[in-house]
């Protein structure tokens, strides 16, 4: 009997695990897989070839956390990328961004002198929500009875009304206009615009692109603000801090061990009240609480399947918009790529390099998706980890990833992807021609729900829109983390703030589970 049960290792699940233990509770995670960290994970693909298989570059984890639950002892450590973009446009050209404001706006002064000079006033107002994103993203949403308090917070902090309301736009904006209004330079947008499509099937001209564009630009690596980095060994690393962490605090942790079901029963009133969860060998473990990392859909429609919820409910949950369009290629080189300043190591090769040329060619590729079921000429985000990270393969061979769009979900995609791999390889070597991966392997959405368990194959559970963004996010009623089972709760991607490997649906959900505890307590 534990007083709380966690379905998934992931590392948000892994968080909710650490919190609930630090307050003694008596905590077991139970994962599906052999190994922690879900879609956080390092796996050894090749002898020697150590592999971020899922997420592969980190800076939303959040600083409280890492404090809370000293994961820097635990052996958390992140290389800074610097610079954090490149992006090639051919015959040696290409423009970088750097976490030196100063030096960005030198690059960007040799396609626009106006961009140069907004550059700052972009950089200000990104820093400015940056400084109250703690309070957005590490509590729950509030209620309509508690939107007063939060605009008195906003004052508290200096936050005047404009830029209150130009935060607030951003929510509903295109990504496409929100970077028009600063600048002029195809080249200049073209390298700011992947972080308002990463991981969503939109356009950069989409309504709410703007928000996920901010979403991914308001974390920080050892202090620098809106900087990403590479985890040394891998995004297992994290994963593998946060479960040392909980061990330490007496988390038992289960691996290989999937949960079938979860097992609940009537209170008197009619409402259902979990009370444990079924695995996939037949074995009954009972638990006060239930919390579940996965996905809103997998957890209402496949684990508390033979649960009495509302038909309405179902429904809603059913209609969720959880396509996936990302896919990801994993192996590694014995050449680095020769983008037009030569094979030897240069600062390009530790930035996350951009195959985007311009918005227009974003554009394309989604319309693309739309109509022939994938993007002929797709955007990439190619990243070596291994030029920074000497632990990930022997000196001499090379990790990369890939990270693309748009390939849309389907139950067909196997058939898809020789055609998706030689794409690929063919836009890389317009840029490179010497890209030739020794060893490699293709993820299409089909492949990333079957290997991490993401309905349809989407890395931020559910669509990072504005109908499923904060008080919408899972659903309208549910953005608390509980849900209409008694004692059952979320804390994945699926709930507020969202996706990537931030820490904060894992940490909210916790806070949560306690208040209603210690309520329960002082009733």
């Amino acid at each position: 009997m534990y007083d709380a049960i966690i379905i998934g290792g992931g590392h948000n699940g892994l968080v909710t695990a650490a919190y609930l233990a630090k307050e003694g509770l008596k905590v077991a995670v139970f994962e599906r897989r052999g190994i922690i960290g879900g879609a956080a994970a390092t796996e050894e693909l090749w002898p020697g070839i150590r592999v971020s298989t899922g997420s592969y570059v980190l800076s939303l984890l959040r600083r409280k956390i890492i404090e809370d639950l000293h994961l820097e002892k635990y052996g958390l450590k992140v290389y800074l990328k610097d610079p954090g973009i490149y992006v090639p446009f051919g015959n040696g050209k290409g423009i970088s961004i750097w976490t030196d404001t100063r030096r960005t706006i030198k690059e960007i002064e040799k396609y626009s002198k106006n961009d140069a000079k907004n550059y700052e006033k972009f950089v200000q107002l990104l820093d400015t929500f940056s400084s109250v994103a703690d309070l957005f993203m590490l509590n729950r949403p509030p209620k309509f009875s508690e939107v007063e308090e939060l605009f008195s917070l906003f004052k508290s902090l200096s936050i005047d009304e404009d830029k209150a309301l130009s935060l607030a736009r951003m929510f509903f904006q295109d990504g496409k206009s929100f970077l028009d209004e600063f600048f002029e330079s195809e080249e200049v947008k073209a390298a700011l615009i992947e972080d308002a499509v990463v991981g969503t099937y939109a356009s950069p001209s989409t309504p709410g692109t703007a928000y996920v564009f901010l979403h991914h630009n308001i974390g920080e690596v050892n202090g620098i603000k809106g900087a990403w980095g590479y985890v040394e060994g891998g995004m297992g690393a994290v994963s593998k801090a946060v479960a040392s962490a909980a061990r330490d605090l007496g988390v038992e942790i289960f691996t290989s061990s999937e949960v079938d079901e979860i097992l609940t029963k009537k209170d008197p009133d009619g409402k259902e009240r979990v009370v444990g969860v079924k695995l996939k060998n037949g074995k009954v473990v009972e638990s006060r609480i239930v919390v579940s990392n996965a996905d809103p859909k997998t957890t209402f429609l496949k684990l508390a399947r033979n649960s009495d919820l509302e038909d309405d409910f179902l429904r809603r949950v059913n209609a969720l918009k959880t396509t996936g369009v990302s896919f990801k290629i994993n192996g590694y080189l014995e050449e680095l790529p020769d983008f037009g300043k030569g094979k030897s190591l240069t600062d390009e090769h530790k930035a996350s390099i951009l195959i985007m040329p311009s918005i227009d060619y974003i554009e394309n590729a989604y319309l693309d998706s739309k109509f022939f079921g994938y993007s002929k000429k797709p955007w990439l985000s190619i990243n070596i980890p291994s030029t920074v990270d000497p632990t990930l393969a022997p000196q001499g061979k090379f990790v990369f990833n890939i990270f693309g769009q748009y390939l849309p979900y389907s139950p067909k995609l196997d058939d898809l992807k020789d055609k998706m791999i030689e794409i690929v390889l063919e836009t890389v070597r317009e840029y490179a021609p010497n890209f030739k991966p020794v060893k490699m392997e293709f993820l299409t959405p089909l492949d990333i729900e079957r290997r991490f368990g993401m309905w349809g194959g989407n890395i931020f559970h559910l669509d990072m829109t504005p109908d499923q963004l904060y008080v919408f996010r899972p659903l309208l009623g549910y953005s608390d983390y509980r849900t209409p089972i008694r004692n059952l709760y979320l804390c994945g991607s699926g709930t507020h703030p969202g996706g990537g490997v931030t820490g904060a649906p894992g940490y909210n959900a916790a806070m949560e589970i306690l208040r209603d505890l210690k309520n329960l307590t002082m009733t």
